[in-house]
């Protein structure tokens, strides 16, 4: 891993990251974006264009505090981004990652970071390279939420909580130990940095109305596409198994499916249930950990659901709508390999802080009005000609709920 340069100027990079939490400068979002998101869909779509901002720009009375915490982290490829509201399994095997759970389960109160990278040429100083890492700064901050042990290892669930940007690694070996602060969330009325205007608000709320909307219709398509009315026969005699609604969404013993390396396992049913649940980020952490910054928080003491279990879980609009923009962007079951691609490159430019909740908002408006129209036609092809849903599949004729990045597919 590549040891990346502490920080200077923490209160002003602090306050920056705030205020792009909600509107990017438009000069980030035309020059570095471009290439990243023009598979989703028409560059005009994806790059918008300068915008006036009509909201409150607030200057900090007080210096900006960090709280830097140090995380055991994981790396995966740069595609393989796990936005919050996402979940995945991991299979976990290796001594070095077996001792990553153990620092997560008794230390680090079942938080992780998840760090995503690619590889470049590291020039030598004698005329020779060498293949190195690039680290993503921004990361994901994970919740380990189920271990199920194996006899080789164990199957971990984590959903992704929030994002954190990683100021330096502390360690490589035996795994990643990663200096993180939080990236800040929303609050009720905006940020610390920026209030939006009423009629940056009017359209917050018209964006999520629209994603939510969205949403509803592609479970109902889902449901309609890929569950069966009456059990089939299979190739013996034998009755088959029955698809219903409630089985097709239903990740309980998801674990079971997964043999070895991971695989993103998600839905979106499950990620709008993600939508409702507890804020959790690296300062809650750092709350926890008290006076002492450096005392352990094991998992159990941590209970990071009990807010749920209270229902004592309330968001704010403008809070709601930053969850949903990144919950919305999960595989479609009828996701080609084309559209795997697109939504991987969505989901690097929603992790990044160069956009912010309005660019996110709209990249979720594109991606689930396009699969929102594939299922359509997938459903029409079905009532025209009849028989179950994978009939009308992708190319492969493939339809799996849990497709997954690359893994489950």
């Amino acid at each position: 891993a590549r040891r990346l340069p502490a920080r200077s100027g923490a209160p002003r990079a602090a306050a920056a990251r705030t205020r792009d939490t909600l509107l990017a400068t438009t000069k980030n979002v035309r020059n570095r974006g471009r290439s990243a998101t023009r598979l989703a869909a028409t560059a005009d779509d994806i790059d918008p264009p300068p915008r006036d901002y009509t909201g409150e720009l607030r200057l900090p009375t007080e210096p900006v505090v960090e709280n830097v915490v140090v995380l055991p982290a994981m790396l995966f490829p740069q595609d393989e981004v796990l936005l919050p509201g996402s979940t995945q399994v991991l299979h976990l095997y290796e001594a070095r990652f077996l001792a990553l759970l153990d620092e997560v389960i008794e230390k680090s109160g079942g938080l992780f970071a998840h760090i995503t990278f690619d590889t470049s040429d590291v020039d030598n100083g004698d005329g020779s390279s060498r293949v190195g890492l690039r680290l993503n700064p921004v990361a994901s901050l994970v919740r380990v939420e189920e271990i199920v042990r194996e006899d080789v290892g164990a199957k971990v669930v984590i959903v992704g909580e929030s994002r954190v940007a990683m100021i330096d690694v502390v360690e490589s070996e035996p795994y990643v130990r990663a200096k993180c602060v939080a990236i800040p969330t929303m609050g009720a009325d905006g940020t610390l940095a920026y209030k939006p205007s009423d009629e940056e608000t009017a359209e917050v709320e018209a964006l999520t109305e629209f994603i939510a909307t969205a949403v509803d219709d592609i479970v109902r398509l889902v449901d309609r596409l890929l569950t069966d009315a009456t059990s089939e026969t299979n190739a013996d005699g034998d009755p088959g198994s029955t698809t219903t609604a409630d089985s097709l969404w239903d990740l309980s013993n998801i674990t079971s499916e997964i043999e070895w390396g991971h695989a993103e396992v998600g839905n979106l049913r499950r990620a709008m249930g993600w939508v409702e649940g507890p804020q959790i980020g690296l300062d809650d952490l750092w709350e926890k950990k008290g006076q002492e910054k450096n005392a352990p928080v094991q998992m159990d003491a941590a209970n990071w659901l009990k807010p749920v279990s209270d229902e004592k879980v309330t968001h704010s609009e403008l809070q709601r709508a930053e969850r949903l923009s990144f919950a919305c962007l999960q595989v479609a079951p009828t996701s080609s390999d084309s559209d795997l691609r697109k939504l991987a490159s969505c989901r690097k430019v929603a992790l990044s802080t160069s956009y912010g909740l309005m660019d996110r908002l709209k990249l979720g408006q594109i991606v689930l009005d396009e699969q929102r129209n594939a299922l359509r036609a997938k459903v029409a092809l079905k009532s025209v000609f009849g028989g179950s849903g994978a009939s009308a599949g992708n190319e492969n004729g493939a339809l799996d709920m849990d497709g997954g990045m690359g893994g489950g597919r």
